[in-house]
C-alpha cells in the first residue's frame, strides 16, 4: 500500500534546479574576464576567492572582487567593483541565461499543488539569491514555504540601501512564505527538519523530503524520521565545473572529499529518482492538513464566530417572522371589525367589502416579509451555515467538539409523506400557505357583501302641534309660527316641514 503523503520538503539547488551549472557559467565569466583585465595567475585568484567564501560562509558572496587581497594591492583606494565592473556584468549574464530549471520540475510541482499538498523548499543558499532564483524561476507561486539561510554580512561601512538599487519589497518574495534559520544551523541537522514540520504543523508520516546530497540530504531526513527520495539526477560530482567549484567552495576540503566519496553503499537512499517525475507513481498524494496548535485554535476561533453568526442571522429571521405574525394579526382584527360592521366603499355605483379589502392588501406586507426572511437573511445564513459545515468536516477528526452545524442540520429537515421539509421548505410553507389563506378570506369577503338597507323616503307633511292661547285672534296665531315664539319640535323633522 502506498504511503499517503501531503507534505513535500524539497531542497532546491541541484534537486529543482541545476545550480551548479549556473553557478559554474557565472562564476567562470567572471573569472575569466578578471584573468584578462588583471594579468593574475589563475590559481592566486582561485585561492583567495575560496578564502573569502570560507570566511562568509558561502560559493557566492556578492562582494567577492571587492576583498581579494591581490587585486587590493593591485589598485590600493580605488573602488574595486567599478575598476572590474566588466567581470561583475559578465557574471550578471552568464547568471541569468544559464540558471534553469530541470525537465519535468514545474509540471510536477503543480500537479502535487493541485492535489492540495504543502510544498516547502529548504536550502542552505543565502536569503538573497535564494528569493531571486525562486522569483526568476516561477517557484514564487508554486512553493508554499522556504527556508534558507540569512544574508552574508556586508562589507564595512556599507549599509544594504547602498547595495541594492530596488526598494526592498523588489527583493521579497510575493507569494511564498519565506523563512530565514538562525546562524549556523546547516545541513545534516535532523532538527532543522523537525522545526520546520513543527512550525506547519506537519507529521513526519506525511512528509517526504526530496534532496541530491546523500551526505546532507539523505542522512538528515533518515534521521528525522521522514521518508527520504535521492534525487540521483543533480548529483554534481562528477560534472563539469564540479573540480573549479571544489577549489573556491566554502566547504572544508574533509567536507569535500566526504561529498566525493560517498556512494550508495555507505548510505542507502528509500527512493531514488533519474527525473523528478518518478516521484508521482511512489506516493499517494493527498491535500495537507495542517494540525499544528496554533493552527488548531485558529480553527477553532474561526468555528465559533461562525457559529455567532449563524446565530445572529438566526435571531433577525426570527424577528422578521415575528414582526410578520405582528402585522398579520393587526390585518385579521381589522378586516373582522369592519366585516362585522359591514363597512363598505362604493366603487362604480357597486358596494366593495371593506374587510376584504384589507385582506387583500395585507397579502402584500406579508409577501415583503418573505422576501426578506427567505431570499435575504435565509440565504446569508445558508452561507454560514455551508462554511461551519466545511469547518466541521475537514477539522472534526482533530476537534471532536465541533459538530454542532451539522448535528442542526440533521435534525431540521421535517418529514412529511416520506418528503424531508428543509428549512427553505418549510419557511415557503409557512409564507405560502397564509398568503393563500388571506387571498381566501379576502375573496370570500368581498363576495358576501350585501347592499345596506335604504333609508325610509319622507313624502307626507308633517304635522306640527301648535299651543293653545286663550287669545284666539289672528295676531295671536301669527305670533305662534314666529320664530321666537315656536315649540321646540318633539321629533327629527325632514327639512321642507316647515314649509307646510
Amino acid at each position: 500500500m502506498k504511503q499517503t503523503v501531503s507534505v513535500l520538503i524539497t531542497d532546491l539547488d541541484n534537486t529543482l534546479y541545476d545550480w551548479l551549472a549556473a553557478w559554474h557559467a557565472s562564476f567562470r565569466a567572471m573569472l575569466d574576464q578578471l584573468l584578462v583585465d588583471t594579468g593574475l595567475p589563475e590559481e592566486t585568484l582561485l585561492r583567495e576567492f575560496k578564502q573569502v567564501h570560507e570566511k562568509y560562509g558561502t560559493s557566492e558572496y556578492s562582494f567577492s572582487i571587492e576583498e581579494l587581497p591581490s587585486l587590493q594591492e593591485k589598485c590600493p583606494g580605488v573602488d574595486l567593483a567599478k575598476q572590474f565592473e566588466n567581470a561583475i556584468k559578465a557574471y550578471r549574464l552568464a547568471r541569468n541565461t544559464a540558471l534553469q530549471l530541470y525537465p519535468g520540475v514545474l509540471e510536477t510541482l503543480e500537479l502535487l499543488k493541485d492535489k492540495g499538498c504543502l510544498l516547502i523548499g529548504y536550502t542552505e543558499s543565502a536569503e538573497f539569491y535564494t528569493a531571486r532564483r525562486v522569483k526568476k524561476l516561477g517557484l514564487d507561486r508554486i512553493l508554499d514555504y522556504v527556508w534558507s539561510s540569512p544574508d552574508s554580512e556586508l562589507p564595512v561601512g556599507r549599509t544594504r540601501g547602498q547595495v541594492r538599487s530596488q526598494p526592498q519589497e523588489y527583493y521579497q518574495l510575493r507569494r511564498t512564505i519565506h523563512y530565514t534559520l538562525p546562524k549556523g544551523e546547516l545541513k545534516p541537522n535532523p532538527k532543522v527538519l523537525a522545526d520546520i514540520m513543527k512550525q506547519v504543523g506537519a507529521k513526519p508520516g506525511e512528509t517526504v523530503y526530496l534532496g541530491d546530497s546523500l551526505m546532507k540530504d539523505i542522512v538528515m531526513a533518515q534521521t528525522a524520521g521522514i521518508t527520504d527520495v535521492w534525487a540521483q539526477y543533480g548529483v554534481p560530482q562528477d560534472r563539469p565545473g564540479y573540480d573549479l567549484l571544489r577549489k573556491v567552495t566554502h566547504w572544508t576540503e574533509a567536507d569535500v572529499e566526504r561529498e566525493k566519496k560517498l556512494t550508495s553503499t555507505h548510505i542507502v537512499p528509500t527512493h531514488t529518482l533519474s527525473e523528478i517525475r518518478e516521484i508521482l507513481p511512489l506516493f499517494e498524494f493527498a491535500r495537507f492538513v495542517d494540525k499544528s496548535p496554533e493552527q488548531l485554535r485558529l480553527v477553532l476561533e474561526a468555528w465559533k464566530k461562525t457559529v455567532d453568526v449563524q446565530q445572529h442571522f438566526n435571531d433577525l429571521e426570527l424577528r422578521i417572522r415575528n414582526y410578520a405574525v405582528t402585522v398579520l394579526g393587526g390585518s385579521l382584527g381589522l378586516a373582522g371589525y369592519a366585516f362585522k360592521e359591514n363597512l363598505q366603499v362604493v366603487f362604480h355605483h357597486h358596494p366593495v367589502s371593506i374587510a376584504g379589502l384589507i385582506l387583500l392588501f395585507s397579502i402584500l406586507p406579508w409577501l415583503s416579509f418573505y422576501f426578506m426572511d427567505r431570499w435575504w437573511y435565509h440565504r446569508l445564513l445558508q452561507g454560514a451555515v455551508d462554511n461551519g459545515t466545511l469547518i466541521e468536516s475537514r477539522w472534526g477528526s482533530y476537534l471532536p467538539g465541533i459538530s454542532l452545524t451539522q448535528k442542526i442540520s440533521k435534525r431540521s429537515p421535517l418529514r412529511l409523506w416520506k418528503v424531508d421539509l428543509h428549512a427553505h421548505n418549510k419557511i415557503d410553507a409557512f409564507y405560502g400557505l397564509i398568503t393563500v389563506l388571506l387571498a381566501a378570506l379576502a375573496l370570500a369577503a368581498l363576495l358576501a357583501v350585501h347592499p345596506l338597507p335604504e333609508k325610509p323616503a319622507t313624502t307626507g307633511k308633517t304635522a306640527i302641534s301648535i299651543p293653545r292661547s286663550v287669545n284666539n285672534s289672528s295676531s295671536s296665531a301669527t305670533s305662534a309660527f314666529s320664530p321666537s315664539s315656536a315649540p321646540a319640535p318633539t321629533a327629527c323633522l325632514e327639512p321642507d316641514s316647515f314649509l307646510s
